[in-house]
């Protein structure tokens, strides 16, 4: 049995943004946001100063595929997880006809 599966990179990067409120903030961060990332969270913190600083996480968007095969899905499916980088994340597993 053949399964395929998509994986997509679990390393996120943090961004940061300083500004008078935090629609502001949010605007800088999205501006940040390199072409082929996803904005995963923004958390604005206000200390003392009133100025609004965003932290942002970002992670690559770009999925890969890969394949496996097994003598049945258990073991199909344990030969494509056996396949993921560890710096990577397994996002769907699909039986191949």
């Amino acid at each position: 049995m053949k399964v395929h599966g998509l994986i997509q990179s679990s390393l996120t990067q943090e961004l940061t943004a300083e500004a008078d409120d935090a629609e502001s903030a949010r605007a800088l961060i999205v501006e940040q946001v390199p072409e082929g990332y996803d904005l995963l969270q923004v958390h604005n913190a206000m200390p003392r100063g009133g100025r609004v600083i965003a932290k942002a996480i970002i992670r690559e968007s770009a999925v890969a595929e890969i394949e496996a095969e097994g003598a049945d899905y258990a073991s199909a499916r344990e030969a494509l997880r056996a396949k993921v980088p560890g710096d990577h994340r397994l996002l769907t597993i699909v039986v191949a006809e």
